[in-house]
């Protein structure tokens, strides 16, 4: 499946944009008379003009291109992206950027003098496989993350079905459709950060609050666990803040800042909690 054309894409999201506004109770915005993408919007009796920047998936770098590329003299028009996928730092970044935006999953931020809707609205998928789609499954997990982790030199199908123990046609399928949706190029390489951003919205982990952290130097902890193994098995992995310290990111913190750790299985988890007890607040 080829990437929509711009002006396809600039046309859906004029109608989902009139989709989420009608959804609310308000009047459906006047379409441009001269085919462009400012649209005349009513909201609760004000009248404004809002235009449109129309991209699949919207990253912080969309944003940043988006933002510099806008006629920034039409100082009156709220500027608003429509998106399949507007990740959460790039929602950041257009709050900062004072624009509104619409993720057609299902949420509608609009910000004009004396307006201001932040609010849930129906899902206007559009009929198209967007990225959100394209990365369900353990397939297309595990070979988004086997591309991220080596995004010039990809792996082979079979060692990733392999490693993840599911079959080589299922990571075959997973490809196929990373690559219709444009998140993989035509070579097989991914696109970044477009694929990175897609993926970090299917990753949802349960943080499980532990009242203490695995005792150094208790073997019988340590097996149980799978903590603290010098050998290659699965283990825990520590994340988070203390992670990402540790790897060299800008920031301080106490040496008893609590680590954050992501276990083997759910298993490990229910035994950790026996072991190390469970606290009611992290």
């Amino acid at each position: 499946m080829a990437r929509t054309a711009k002006a396809d894409l600039e046309a859906e999201a004029q109608e989902a944009f009139r989709r989420a506004l009608v959804s609310l109770g308000h009047l459906a915005p006047a379409a441009p008379d001269d085919g462009g993408s400012i649209l005349t919007v009513v909201v609760d009796g004000i009248e404004f003009h809002v235009e449109l920047e129309a991209a699949s998936v919207i990253t912080p770098a969309t944003v940043a291109r988006l933002v510099t590329a806008v006629d920034k003299r039409r100082t009156t028009v709220a500027r608003v992206a429509v998106g399949d996928l507007i990740t959460a730092p790039a929602q950041q970044a257009l709050r900062d950027a004072g624009w509104g935006w619409l993720d057609r999953r299902g949420h509608l931020v609009l910000r004009r003098k004396g307006v201001y809707l932040d609010v849930d609205v129906p899902p206007d998928v559009r009929r198209t496989a967007g990225p959100r789609t394209a990365i369900s499954g353990v397939a297309a997990i595990s070979w988004a993350a086997a591309l991220l982790l080596a995004p010039d030199d990809p792996p082979s199908m079979r060692g990733v079905a392999r490693r993840v123990s599911i079959s080589h046609s299922a990571i075959v399928a997973a490809s196929k459709r990373l690559r219709s949706v444009s998140l993989v190029r035509a070579d097989g390489r991914p696109l970044v950060p477009e694929l990175f951003w897609a993926l970090a919205e299917e990753w949802n982990p349960v943080p499980i609050a532990l009242a203490q952290q695995p005792p150094d130097g208790d073997a019988d902890t340590d097996e149980s666990l799978g903590v603290n193994l010098d050998r290659e098995d699965p283990g825990w992995a520590v994340s988070g803040t203390v992670g990402a310290a540790v790897w060299g990111a800008p920031m301080a913190i106490g040496a008893v800042y609590p680590p954050d750790f992501y276990v083997p299985s759910s298993a490990v988890l229910r035994r950790a909690t026996i072991r190390l007890g469970r606290a009611d607040r992290f």
